[in-house]
């Protein structure tokens, strides 16, 4: 299946890499925010954080072209009981309007039905700069992340990532349900919630008792039962693992240098345990880089997060 993504524009570099760890496919095109690959399972879908919607590709065309390629196609092939027609403006440049495009389907359609409150057929164009991609619309994202912010969580902890992002570092693995996820500081589990919830096995480690007991207490609350927790030094760990993906801990005030030999003695034994793929989360004051490959290990992409004026996160995905 060809599909279309169109990714909310937070971090369009980051949401495209998510989608591309997660599907069966490869990239066929990718303009602005909107990516088309080819994908076989619709199952990662509702996995996506940075997506908004995802389409069926139908076809593209110029601006110009747009009333002719909609009259060629064959609408039949996709249409169900009723339709509707969106038009999402991406470029500012539109010179036709809903209305008259539609009227080419209710023309080309057998029983032609109009319903814009809950089409069965819901078809959009996504109008860019220099083209108009058709797309039949199979998945809306609706995800209430800001429900599972740490101050809304029964344990919080001030230092927790936001779900969203949360929820992309596990995606950036690429690992598939079933699969586990460990964080070596889970601190109050937000990394370990969004595992749970994409059916993950989520498996949490930290040197503080307090916060494994507020991981154990956070991830009973979103119902996931399949999940282990224990208080162990991360710098101990003694067993190959598969995808690890963690929020380096750090505080303000905190020297940078004894930041650094925390991090660098956990990458030195991630060299050791990691089996796949490490998704890392460093503040963007210390050297990452010289760490991460002083260690051996291999860096795959890095995404600047955003935090706020004193504070931005390098995300960085590594291989052994």
């Amino acid at each position: 299946m060809r599909a279309v993504f169109l990714l909310r524009k937070e971090n369009i570099k980051l949401a495209e890499s998510e989608v591309l760890a997660l599907i069966s496919g490869e990239k066929i095109d990718f303009t602005d925010n909107v990516l088309i690959a080819e994908n076989e399972s619709r199952g990662i879908l509702k996995r996506l954080a940075f997506t908004e919607k995802v389409y069926l590709y139908l076809f593209s065309c110029t601006l110009k072209n747009i009333k002719r390629e909609m009259n060629a196609f064959d609408w039949n092939s996709i249409y169900k009981k009723n339709f509707s027609l969106r038009i999402i403006n991406l470029s500012g440049k539109i010179e036709f309007k809903e209305k008259d495009l539609a009227g080419i389907i209710w023309r080309n359609v057998k029983k032609p039905r109009v319903d814009l409150e809950k089409p069965k057929t819901a078809i959009e164009l996504l109008v860019l700069e220099k083209e108009i991609v058709a797309g039949l619309l199979i998945y809306t994202n609706k995800e209430k992340f800001g429900n599972r912010k740490a101050h809304k969580r029964p344990a919080h902890h001030p230092t927790s990532m936001h779900p969203k992002l949360a929820r992309c570092l596990v995606n950036l693995t690429g690992a598939k349900e079933g699969e586990e996820i460990v964080d070596p500081f889970c601190g109050s589990g937000g990394v370990l919630i969004e595992a749970g919830l994409m059916g993950l096995k989520p498996t949490g480690y930290d040197i503080e008792k307090k916060l494994v007991e507020k991981a154990r207490t956070n991830l009973m609350h979103y119902k996931i039962k399949d999940f282990r927790l224990e208080k162990k030094n991360a710098l101990k760990l003694d067993r190959k693992i598969r995808y690890i993906v963690t929020d380096l801990p750090y505080g303000r005030n905190t020297n940078v240098k004894n930041l650094e030999r925390l991090y660098d003695g956990f990458l030195r034994k991630a060299r050791i345990i990691l089996e796949r793929r490490a998704v890392i989360a460093f503040p963007d004051n210390v050297r990452y880089r010289k760490l991460i490959l002083r260690n051996k290990l291999k860096i795959r992409n890095v995404f600047d997060w955003y935090l706020h004026k004193s504070l931005s996160k390098k995300i960085c995905v590594i291989e052994k």
